[in-house]
């Protein structure tokens, strides 16, 4: 018998998309896959077109299951809840926007199982409104991953990582559901320390949609601000407790600092000072050591809230990181 692919899926405002990630998922070359959808309170029709889109595949029917919160969790509670429900060897999470390429878990099990890896991570495609690109993983080392992870600088992303169960079993490490933004910032550099073997894969399985304007990252509240600056406090909690602490300490004494950096460049301009706000207790601190020229002077106009040059620095920014 082949080897078990838990799928968990969250749901929530993506009646547009979610015809295309199901028809991704049911016509998968490997067979041997449940399907967990976890149908967090959606407002919109995305459940009742997901189950038109089950009665075209009456062969995978059995192996999905729709698992409905009766009110609206957040992300992290739908992804603990697809966990709950999860009995497969290996664990993917795929948002509901988003889709995969048609014969995506037959080479990540190939991977994994050719390996043993805990962890395989691969490149994906992103789609935006002027067309697609490849994305690449950089991995060198853990070390270095990790770095980059925390650093913002590689996808902390849950969708470009196929994870074995055992890894998450034993390590007891779950999504914090008081956080609705950023919870894999949380727990990716923590599982990726954990893992003890990873396999990358440079193919592009995953294509990660960016215009979905309802999905959960699209909501930049103040909720939403503190979700990240609450991931900063469980990253800096782990990584200056473990034994090999002093490999990360340069860069995880500035976590808060390129995480207002990372909102500020992704937020509009009505959020800045929220997030500042949020994030006042770090302002003091010289981040000149851990940060690029470009992010310290975004967190220098920040910190002094000069809006008007910060906001045509952004513009710039914006603009070359495009071309």
């Amino acid at each position: 018998m082949n080897p078990i692919v838990s799928i968990i899926v969250p749901v929530y405002g993506v009646e547009r998309y979610i015809e295309r990630c199901a028809v991704s998922l049911f016509e998968q070359t490997y067979k041997d896959i449940e399907y967990i959808f976890v149908n967090d309170a959606t407002p919109d029709h995305s459940i009742e077109v997901l189950q038109s889109v089950i009665v075209r595949y009456p062969a995978r029917e059995k192996q999905i299951k729709i698992v409905t919160h009766a009110q609206n969790k957040g992300l992290s509670a739908a992804r603990n809840t697809g966990l709950d429900h999860a009995n497969g060897r290996y664990i993917w999470h795929v948002d509901s926007d988003d889709y995969i390429a048609l014969d995506a878990v037959e080479q990540l099990v190939n991977a994994a199982e050719k390996e043993q890896a805990d962890i395989v991570i691969f490149d994906i495609h992103i789609i935006t409104v002027k067309g697609v690109q490849i994305d690449r993983v950089t991995y060198e080392s853990k070390e270095d991953y990790i770095r980059r992870l925390i650093q913002h600088t590689q996808k902390c992303a849950h969708w470009n990582k196929f994870y074995r169960k055992s890894l998450l079993d034993r390590t007891g490490i779950r999504s914090d559901e008081r956080i609705r933004l950023a919870e894999d910032y949380a727990v990716t550099p923590r599982l990726v320390h954990h893992a003890q073997l990873i396999s990358v894969l440079h193919e592009p399985l995953y294509y990660y949609e960016t215009t979905n304007q309802s999905s959960y990252v699209h909501n930049l509240t103040r909720t939403a601000i503190e979700s990240q600056y609450r991931a900063d406090q469980i990253l800096i909690g782990y990584f200056t407790t473990i034994p090999d602490a002093a490999v990360y300490a340069d860069i995880v004494s500035v976590i808060p600092q390129r995480s207002m950096v990372s909102l500020i460049k992704n937020a509009d301009i009505s959020s800045w000072p929220e997030i500042i706000e949020v994030y006042k207790d770090h302002l003091s601190q010289d981040p000149s050591k851990g940060m690029t020229f470009v992010n310290r002077i975004i967190f220098s106009l920040a910190k002094n809230k000069r809006w008007g040059k910060l906001q045509l620095f952004m513009r710039l920014y914006h603009f070359v990181m495009r071309q």
